[in-house]
């Protein structure tokens, strides 16, 4: 479906101007946007198949497909999805503003939360395990949730193949978990597996130099779904954030740097992220790609054999990593600047 993608876009003039903002972008010409649009299509509709194969037991396929995923109502997930997926349409038209952009944003995870079913009833930290069962906690918390792995990869859709490439790792990972006999969730698995597939046929078309870009609702709803199928794999955040931690910390960096700034820390337009730290380093975009997918991949295998005593070194290596990076980037910005002077 990507090259009948790519043709709507340019027929719609629905691409990323360079032009736009020329002090964050590397690409010189137009590039298509919607390029989401065929993974995901097909994502949700091989999952309602599953879905309705292991309900009313289709081909005997409920013996394999055995789950508690009775509270889990897979419809109203497809609605937030399809609610994203116009929020970022109309953002890539620029047509929406964004405290609507926002509210639409809300309004997905509300319905995949209140109609879905989607919750965080327990936390296991070290030594021990946490419940929440108290009114509205086990909801407020996949709301947390739900939005931070959806504007991590949002913000993080600032370099070609990099969302693409972390959403293939979020998922296999989340697969892998889905299958242990602790978590024993063979239909998250597959849903997984479907997703990883999905992005993955689209990522050659995306992989520097991007013939078509995801789109803002693309990069929403593959941190949108990771944070879903995270929560139904046994709600195992700890392991989610070992793949999606080096960008939520990213966010709180940004926000940090905005405020000391005097900036208001939701709006964009600064190369303060991870990947433009890492070019500003001197590396090239496929360097940046690769040395990310290398350390994600690495923390991701971490995730899955640590017990949960073990993980907290994992957001702890992130966090200096992140921070001597950025420190390092500022020391030769301001080094740079000395000489120019």
């Amino acid at each position: 479906m990507v090259p009948f993608v790519i043709k709507i876009a340019k027929k719609f003039g629905i691409q990323d101007d360079p032009n736009s903002a020329i002090h964050r972008k590397f690409h010189k010409q137009p590039v298509p946007l919607m390029g989401a649009t065929g993974f995901v299509v097909t994502s949700l509709l091989l999952m309602a198949f599953l879905w309705l194969a292991n309900k009313f037991d289709w081909f005997s396929l409920r013996i394999y497909l055995q789950n508690n995923l009775e509270s889990f109502r897979l419809i109203w997930i497809f609605v937030s999805v399809a609610v994203l997926a116009i929020a970022g349409v109309l953002d890539d038209m620029n047509k929406i503003s964004t405290k609507y952009r926002f509210a639409l944003v809300g309004l997905a995870i509300l319905i995949s939360i209140f109609l879905g079913g989607l919750k965080i009833e327990a936390l296991s930290y070290p030594f021990n395990t946490l419940s929440l069962n108290f009114v509205l906690v086990p909801q407020a918390l996949a709301f947390l949730w739900l939005g931070f792995c959806l504007f991590a990869t949002k913000l993080l859709d600032g370099l070609d193949g990099l969302v693409s490439s972390v959403g293939v790792i979020a998922f296999l990972t989340i697969a892998s978990i889905s299958v242990l006999p602790s978590v024993n969730q063979p239909l998250i698995f597959i849903f997984a597996l479907i997703w990883a597939a999905g992005i993955s046929g689209f990522l050659p078309y995306n992989f520097p130099e991007a013939k078509v870009y995801l789109g803002d609702g693309g990069s929403m709803i593959i941190g949108f779904m990771v944070g879903v199928l995270s929560i139904l794999s046994g709600a195992k955040i700890a392991t989610a954030v070992t793949v999606l931690g080096w960008f939520i910390l990213d966010i709180f960096v940004v926000w940090s740097i905005r405020l000391l700034q005097r900036k208001n820390p939701l709006t964009t337009g600064d190369r303060n992220h991870w990947h433009h730290r890492l070019l500003s380093l001197g590396l090239n975009k496929r360097q940046v790609l690769v040395l990310t997918v290398i350390l994600v991949i690495i923390t991701a295998q971490l995730g899955i054999v640590l017990s949960t005593e073990q993980k907290i070194w994992i957001p702890l290596f992130q966090i200096i990593f992140i921070l001597s990076s950025l420190g390092y980037s500022f020391y030769l910005q301001k080094k740079s600047l000395v000489l120019k002077e």
